[in-house]
């Protein structure tokens, strides 16, 4: 598969349902578990700008599931996008039923996946699992400071990692 035929993965976004849905599908301990994370995460002002400079329509989707501690760390960011400005357009969908179209899009059937697309339904930006540095210093880490690294990470200290992703995603927008 070439790189155009990659960018052009066809999803239908339009079976995606609503940050709400999303949380109300994990168990009681999970959607607590989700609205405490979402109460305490603190968002940079340069991603709060960056969100708010978007000039162009995005269908943004997030392959994501309430159960998955990486998603439930993630997920008020790509929350927070649409809250803030109405040109980003959010459909969740389960990674389960969409695996095909997640290994198309990215290589890995991993979760969180966020796609960020065009009007077209290219992929313009893409966010698998983790930020990519901190995937990096993982992959270079013994299995002690990794396990550390892992818990830092879904404690929220380097939620600042996950915006500048998030950030560059947004860059063609």
């Amino acid at each position: 598969m070439n790189e155009r035929e990659e960018a052009e993965t066809v999803i239908d976004w339009t079976q995606g349902y609503s940050y709400e849905k999303y949380v109300a599908k994990g168990y009681g301990e999970e959607q607590d578990r989700q609205r405490r994370v979402d109460g305490r995460t603190i968002f940079s002002e340069a991603f709060l700008s960056a969100v708010r400079a978007v000039e162009k329509p995005v269908r943004l989707i997030a392959f994501a599931e309430v159960y998955c501690p990486d998603s439930v760390v993630a997920m008020p960011f790509v929350k927070k996008m649409a809250e803030l400005n109405d040109r980003i357009h959010l459909a969740i969908l389960p990674r389960e039923h969409h695996v095909e179209e997640l290994e198309a899009a990215t290589g890995v059937a991993r979760i969180p996946t966020f796609l960020f697309l065009d009007e077209e339904g290219v992929v313009r930006g893409k966010y698998v699992e983790l930020p990519e540095e901190l995937r990096q210093r993982i992959r270079e880490s013994d299995s002690e400071e990794r396990s550390m690294v892992v818990l830092e990470y879904r404690r929220g200290k380097h939620n600042a990692l996950i915006e500048k992703d998030l950030i560059a995603c947004l860059a063609s927008f």
